[in-house]
């Protein structure tokens, strides 16, 4: 049984959040920003290389976590892939918090599938 498309949408901003929150480490947080921007943009490597005038073989590296991008690359290619990276400063870190009461308001079996 699929998620519905909110609740699909709730756990990957969720997991982000957690990722972002728990400090792990750069290289695995914009490889998965640039990874989940170009599947969204459902273009290849080479093609996101090509609109953010770099290499696939740089892209290749950035999504493996092998090689971390400046905020600067990143940012050019998160937009060369369609997507907007926003970054704001926010209060005291209610991840936990937030993430029990996310869990509550979802079935079990649909954080499973």
């Amino acid at each position: 049984m699929a998620k519905p498309a909110h609740i699909a949408g709730m756990i990957e901003n969720a997991a982000y959040l957690i990722r972002y929150n728990d400090k792990v480490p750069k290289e695995v947080f914009s490889r998965s920003l640039i990874s989940l921007a170009r599947r969204k943009a459902k273009i290849s490597q080479a093609e996101l290389a090509r609109r953010a005038k770099t290499s696939q073989a740089a892209i290749s590296m950035y999504e493996a976590g092998t090689r971390s991008p400046t905020l600067d690359t990143l940012l050019r290619i998160i937009r060369a892939a369609g997507s907007d990276l926003r970054i704001g400063l926010s209060g005291p870190d209610t991840h936990t918090i937030t993430r029990e009461r996310f869990e509550k308001t979802l079935d079990p079996k649909v954080l499973e599938e």
